[in-house]
């Protein structure tokens, strides 16, 4: 809500711009060549000068729709025409201020642009179409209409994202009732502050310009305090139903949606949150780990609990992928847009450590239910490497939120993983040949080790993943 609150005043440049340049210098002599510098400049590799050059050229697009506008009210015919027609809604009173305000935010809705909505107001304004009054109204619909944009735009979105959208409908629409019920004190103000002039076609453009400003200066100051509360009534407006605000408060604490148009900072709620996975597995190890030992009873609550995390690291992982999508979807730097392609690789890898916690206690309760046994050898062996999987997991966690090399360190530790798991194949498959162990209850042993190695394997692709490799 603090960025709509400051969105809102920036917005109001636009009709500075137009005030300032477009009515006193020949737009046509930069718009062309703006357009054209911008285009160019937009597709080349440097993303910074790629960047400029969007900006020079919707500013050049700007003007020179400014330009053919106004080359158009200077035919008579059209000029007398556009007059008739905006004749019958003269703000005089409240009635026609109210048929000002609907077709203000008429006019938004079908441009889909409140900022070429002013801009045609500043031009309807300078060529004497529009009084004061009517321009105020004009403006004050522009800004209902460009918040019901976006609340269509909204629809099938996330609930944060609709929330937002109705607040900013809530904050606009609350400022044009105060205007319109203080209609007087803004159009003296106003001219008093710029020293009359309300009555000149010439200097209309700055009187609406500076309206639109002070209009969404007083409304922001007023609403500041408020902005709790606002956010409540949104929340209320769209309400969460208990289990999904539930399962949000438990499995996703970082992902913010309203940092969506923040690439950099959305990034990093979701790798705090791909932190909670991480720890989600060491935790699932962790009870597996207990799991093997013969005392433990596997169809009992710990086992529920392993399956139950399992659901939670799937329900967090396609929370965050789901949000990551989002993300990709602003216009993004090379970087960040390969940064998110690995992140999505990295929450995939975690998921799969689950799956495969999940198939280690489901191979425990196996062995458990059909009375297999383990010698204490075996017991052992297994203990040694969930030991040193759950050590490796731990290791990455702790540099997930960094960008280091820590491959020196993790290619050494999974090939440890995978050389140990190599012995333990072969000590296991010598005791089934042997006799010292059914061959039912090896299968498991060497089922668990797979497992166990896979984990490794994916821990090392994240491992790539925080250094950069991937």
């Amino acid at each position: 809500i603090g960025v709509v609150l400051g969105a809102n005043i920036g917005t109001t440049v636009t009709g500075w711009l137009v005030s300032l340049l477009g009515f006193k210098v020949k737009v046509s002599l930069f718009a062309l060549p703006a357009i054209s510098i911008g285009f160019f400049t937009k597709f080349t590799k440097n993303e910074r000068v790629s960047a400029w050059g969007e900006v020079l050229l919707g500013f050049g697009l700007l003007f020179f729709g400014l330009a053919m506008m106004q080359l158009a009210l200077k035919t008579p015919e059209n000029l007398a025409m556009v007059k008739g027609w905006m004749s019958t809604i003269h703000a005089t009173g409240p009635m026609t201020r109210m048929w000002g305000v609907l077709l203000g935010a008429a006019v938004t809705m079908v441009i889909q642009s409140s900022s070429a909505a002013m801009a045609i107001t500043l031009i309807l304004a300078f060529q004497g179409v529009l009084d004061f009054d009517t321009g105020v109204a004009l403006i004050l619909g522009q800004n209902i209409g460009t918040t019901i944009t976006a609340n269509l735009a909204a629809i099938g979105a996330n609930k944060a994202a609709v929330r937002t959208a109705r607040a900013h409908m809530l904050f606009n629409l609350i400022g044009v009732v105060i205007v319109l019920l203080t209609w007087p004190l803004w159009i003296w103000g106003i001219d008093a502050i710029l020293g009359g002039g309300k009555h000149n076609p010439a200097s209309l453009p700055v009187h609406l310009s500076a309206f639109h400003t002070a209009f969404n200066l007083v409304n922001t100051i007023i609403f500041l305090p408020f902005v709790g509360l606002l956010a409540r009534v949104a929340t209320k407006m769209v309400p969460e139903s208990k289990k999904a605000h539930t399962e949000d408060l438990e499995y996703l604490h970082y992902i913010d949606y309203s940092l969506v148009p923040t690439p950099e900072l959305a990034i990093l709620a979701a790798r705090q949150d791909l932190g909670m996975m991480a720890e989600t597995v060491m935790e699932m190890l962790d009870d597996v780990k207990v799991l093997s030992t013969e005392s433990t009873v596997p169809h009992g609550d710990l086992v529920s609990k392993v399956l139950r995390l399992e659901q939670k690291t799937d329900k967090m992982a396609q929370g965050i992928v789901d949000y990551l999508a989002m993300v990709s979807r602003s216009p993004l730097t090379y970087e960040v847009s390969h940064e998110i392609a690995a992140m999505m690789h990295t929450v995939s890898d975690y998921e799969r450590m689950g799956d495969h916690c999940e198939q280690l206690t489901k191979l425990l309760r196996r062995k458990h239910e059909k009375e297999y046994k383990f010698s204490d050898e075996a017991h052992g062996e297994l203990d040694e490497l969930i030991t040193r999987v759950r050590e490796f997991v731990a290791y990455t966690r702790k540099h997930l939120l960094t960008h280091e090399d820590i491959l020196k360190k993790a290619y050494p530790m999974e090939e440890g993983i995978n050389q140990l798991s190599k012995s333990l194949r072969k000590k296991n498959i010598e005791r089934m040949t042997s006799n010292q162990c059914l061959v039912e209850g090896g299968l498991i042993f060497l089922n668990m080790i797979t497992s166990l190695e896979k984990i490794g394997d994916h821990n090392v692709n994240i491992s790539e993943e925080i250094s950069g490799v991937r």
